[in-house]
């Protein structure tokens, strides 16, 4: 219900949008002369509109239907976002003028009026999101995996673990990853890697377990000699799709539950475990997923960390990073790596040196890479794999490659 009333709410902002737009796009005479323009413009919000009528009545769709809806809704929400700010400074100065000018003439006069420059401005505005998403899917880019190499500095790391090398994977789902050579040749290069130890931080499916069918070979062979350890995301317990009973999607949940053990890999369910180096060893915590958001809280930090020392290195995996400010940052501050992933980087943004930016930031304060607090520090893989959007721009998929070093 959470779901359709947000949908809701998300429909009628984007069909407002399209109003607005139009009473500015009408001034052109393009629009109004060629009735084919102005039907292709009103189909966007008419799709909006049947995108709610088919979640809010629960119709399956295919696969690639669902996901060139969702492509097309979100293209013409973002573009027009991107473009309202120009529009609503013009209509600000038009209503100022209003109020305030008793003289009938024209702004800026001998150049290009403010209003049509702003107009023009919204245009292009407009357009810039519509051409990068598009460039996003034709590019190919969300096969294009980057390892990105990272060494972290910790005071109280192991001597023995000194130099330890983890291959840090997130959100794979699966059942997005259609061209099978481009993705089996990801995994390929997550072996090359050759960690000491494997961590995956959830999203293992898009939402059922018969998505990994075919797959369990070529998942099996991410392995690691120290292990590889697992965690579950949001969209690994089928609360995003429409079941005959609770019995149907307790089946699915039990299979992905299964999947993790045929691969050869841990599962932490609000537990932890220990991987020892010689005499030495360091706490591995798996928590469930949780979000300090609209997302599942099935995570409980308090039972993962029972029996642990105060005193002892810990690395915790939880699948969404806000968990990390919620709730670990300032009730466990002992834990001295959380790995999570979850965003996406919103696989959308830019990332040139230093420069990181995405929409993302909005939503997370911590959405890529590595950030500290005081001793604490936490590592944001932006995935694998993709949900939703076809498509990367600037935010490619990630494998994480983070050598821990003793300070």
């Amino acid at each position: 219900m959470e779901r359709i009333l947000f949908l809701f709410f998300f429909t009628l902002i984007s069909v407002l949008l399209d109003v607005y737009f139009s009473k500015v796009i009408s001034k052109y005479s393009f629009f109004k002369k060629h009735i084919t323009i102005k039907i292709l413009y009103w189909s966007f919000t008419v799709i909006t509109v049947i995108n709610l009528i088919i979640y809010s009545l629960s119709i399956n769709l295919d696969y690639y239907s669902k996901t060139i809806l969702f492509n097309l809704v979100l293209g013409n929400f973002i573009s027009k976002l991107v473009a309202l700010p120009f529009l609503l400074i013009d209509d600000l100065r038009r209503i100022l003028i209003y109020f305030f000018s008793n003289k009938n003439k024209k702004v800026n006069e001998g150049g290009i009026p403010r209003s049509k420059f702003l107009s023009l401005s919204a245009s292009l505005a407009y357009g810039l999101p519509i051409t990068t998403l598009t460039y996003g899917i034709i590019s190919n880019n969300v096969y294009d995996y980057r390892v990105r190499k990272k060494e972290i500095y910790f005071d109280r790391l192991p001597k023995s673990f000194d130099g330890i090398k983890i291959c840090h994977i997130s959100d794979l789902h699966i059942g997005s990853l259609r061209n099978r050579l481009a993705a089996t040749g990801g995994i390929d290069l997550i072996s090359q890697q050759k960690a000491d130890i494997i961590f995956f931080t959830g999203d293992l499916v898009n939402d059922k377990a018969n998505e990994l069918n075919g797959w369990g070979n070529d998942l099996g062979r991410i392995t690691a000699p120290l292990g590889v350890y697992s965690v579950l995301g949001n969209h690994d317990y089928g609360e995003y799709v429409s079941w005959k009973d609770n019995k149907e999607k307790t089946n699915n949940f039990s299979e992905i539950l299964s999947a993790h053990k045929e691969f050869g890999w841990n599962l932490l369910m609000n537990q932890n475990t220990s991987v020892s180096v010689g005499s030495e060893k360091i706490n591995i915590l798996g928590v469930e997923n949780w979000a300090s958001s609209r997302f599942q809280q099935y995570g409980k930090l308090d039972l993962t960390y029972a029996g642990l020392s105060y005193d002892d290195f810990k690395i915790l995996l939880s699948h969404n990073p806000s968990h990390w400010n919620a709730q670990v940052t300032n009730q466990y501050k002992d834990i001295d790596l959380t790995l999570s992933g979850h965003t996406h980087g919103l696989q959308y943004g830019i990332e040139i040196g230093d420069l990181r930016w995405s929409p993302s930031k909005f939503a997370y304060k911590q959405w890529a890479d590595l950030y500290k607090l005081n001793n604490q520090q936490i590592y944001v893989n932006r995935g694998f794999g993709f949900l939703g959007y076809q498509g990367r721009v600037g935010i490619l998929p990630e494998i994480s490659i983070l050598t821990l070093k003793r300070t």
